[in-house]
């Protein structure tokens, strides 16, 4: 027992990874004690002597370190041998995933952003949805790695998962085929009039500020002074892309970025290096919401600290820290521990509270991290900037919203299924093209193909939603009450019942006609998406984007783009210092 005992000991002083001074553990603080060490050292040897069954060391020994993460931050995990050379191979060599980029938000695996052109895109998927399950499996509890790894796959296989999503009564379950995800960073750029150019960037990977750089000054040869940055639903990336990405639109020698950690070697500073391609005599209107995350902050942040355009949108996802990867006994396990956080030029911390560690949430949760009364920096104009988290838009715009209908068209996937299915016949009409206008026959045979569908015409508003529940109810009632109701009042409420799902099933039905301008889009967006390729598709879907919509107007009026960069109601007062 003794040597089981020693053993103990040397696992956790390896599982702290810290070097012991006399009574003190030098572990980056001085509130960490031998003692405590020596009482979680006795817990583990009473489980192991008394416990009713045998628990391996090893078992106890990895459970102890995964409780460590119950007080860290949800991006800290550790890894065992396997989980690391899997993670190994994840980021060496290819692999079959949905296209999804996930994190722990409010202790819920929620999706971010889908990425464009994955599986999980062409779905439905949306920033937000929370994944309630994945293959029947509850996600209660699961790390984002250990997510990843359940949803990671060979390509061609098919993972099921189920998902929350805000304004939908009932969970919404999805069979992805899982496949290579290739990604463009930057898969789009045109001319939206004669000045004005637009550009979306998906994510921050090795080749984006190059292929940027070059989309940028193609937009400038043609006549662009005003450019739209499209960074929704970006989740971020490599770091040395925010800067370069961000020195684009940035004076040479200007700071993009900061990190802070607990040790001098985390505390860095990041400057543009070169002149940029989009000097200031270039407007620029940056689109931001809740999927833009890390790296995409940054530049949003850097851009709108140096008041070098206006940030438009809704407030993004708040995911600033810095996750360095650190191996252990001999490489073959590893912890990837936050180790920093970002800050913007202005100081503003980019990582929203509940993106922090556990201590740290709890100690703010008297404060709400989205309202502006927190704490607020200041531009180099003297604008004021507020600090809860994420980065707050210049100018709040809502985005598209959707009923419940046509949610489920796009859930299902029918517009893409349709066209895919009649694409040999589609494809030889020679009028595919942006002006192409759908035709009565086309939406009549997709009436008829959804109809058929068994999984669409499953389909249910709000309303018929709540009447089978209100029935779901009445039965329970009715048996635990051993049906002590009148019979011709029992009679009367099943009659009504009935009348009201057959009015409710007919109203359904005539959703269709309803919207007929959405669904002609909608087959009109795929239809160039299948023949012609993602340029068109992609114009077609900017020319119905409200915020693209609401950009424009500050375009075609410069003196809103002015107010928006000096509006006195939020410069700071002379007696106000910078925090």
């Amino acid at each position: 027992m003794k040597s089981k005992k020693h053993f103990f000991t040397a696992a956790l002083l390896l599982t702290f990874g810290c070097a012991i001074i006399g009574k003190q553990v030098l572990a980056g603080g001085d509130n960490f004690s031998y003692d405590d060490i020596i009482r979680l050292e006795k817990v583990i040897n009473k489980i192991s002597e008394f416990y009713v069954e045998e628990i391996h060391s090893k078992e106890l020994v990895e459970a102890s370190i995964e409780g460590l993460r119950t007080i860290l931050d949800p991006h800290t995990a550790y890894f065992s041998e396997k989980e690391y050379n899997n993670l190994k191979v994840s980021t060496e060599g290819a692999f079959g995933g949905l296209g999804i980029t996930i994190a722990i938000r409010d202790n819920i695996l929620t999706i971010i952003s889908p990425l464009q052109g994955t599986p999980a895109f062409r779905m439905g998927l949306q920033a937000g949805d929370k994944i309630i399950e994945i293959e029947g499996e509850s996600t209660k509890g699961i790390t984002v790695d250990k997510a990843v790894e359940k949803l990671r796959g060979k390509p061609k296989t098919a993972v099921t998962i189920t998902v929350y999503r805000e304004g939908v009564d009932e969970p919404l379950e999805f069979t992805i085929i899982r496949d290579i995800i290739r990604i463009k960073s930057v898969p789009f750029a045109s001319m939206l009039n004669d000045s004005t150019g637009y550009v979306k960037v998906t994510q921050f990977s090795k080749r984006t500020s190059k292929d940027l750089r070059e989309k940028v000054e193609t937009l400038k040869k043609k006549g662009a002074t005003s450019l739209i940055l499209d960074l929704r639903n970006n989740p971020g990336g490599l770091l040395n892309q925010a800067i370069d990405v961000s020195n684009i639109f940035l004076d040479k020698k200007l700071l993009v970025v900061y990190t802070k950690g607990r040790t001098r070697s985390q505390n860095k500073e990041y400057f543009s290096k070169d002149e940029p391609v989009w000097d200031s005599s270039h407007r620029v209107f940056v689109l931001v919401n809740e999927g833009s995350a890390s790296a995409s902050e940054i530049v949003a942040g850097a851009i709108q600290d140096h008041d070098r355009g206006i940030i438009m949108g809704k407030p993004t996802f708040g995911k600033g820290s810095v996750q360095t990867i650190l191996p252990l006994d001999a490489q073959k396990y590893a912890l990837k521990l936050t180790t920093a956080y970002y800050y913007t030029p202005s100081g503003r911390c980019i990582n929203k509270i509940e993106n922090a560690a556990k201590a740290t949430r709890e100690e703010e949760a008297h404060r709400d991290s989205t309202k502006k009364d927190s704490s607020y920096f200041f531009t180099d104009s003297g604008r004021k900037v507020f600090a809860a988290g994420g980065i707050t838009p210049d100018v709040d715009i809502e985005g598209n919203l959707y009923n419940s209908y046509i949610r489920e068209l796009e859930r299902k996937t029918m517009f893409f299924k349709f066209i895919i299915k009649n694409r040999p016949k589609l494809e030889k009409q020679s009028d595919i093209n942006y002006t192409y206008e759908v035709p009565e026959s086309l939406r009549k045979t997709f009436k008829e193909y959804i109809y058929s569908d068994t999984n669409f015409t499953k389909f249910k508003s709000a309303s018929h939603v709540m009447l089978d529940k209100f029935s779901e109810t009445l039965e329970k009632e009715r048996e635990a009450l051993g049906d002590t109701l009148k019979d011709k009042l029992n009679s009367e409420i099943d009659l009504l019942k009935k009348n009201l799902d057959e009015i409710l099933a007919q109203k359904t039905k005539t959703q269709f006609e309803q919207n007929i301008d959405y669904i002609n889009y909608g087959l009109k967006r795929e239809l160039l998406q299948a023949v012609k390729g993602d340029s068109l598709s992609h114009l077609i879907a900017i020319s119905r984007d409200k915020q693209i919509e609401e950009a424009l107007v500050y375009i075609n009026k410069p003196e809103l783009y002015i107010k928006a960069l000096t509006d006195k109601n939020s410069k700071r007062k002379k007696e106000e210092k910078p925090k």
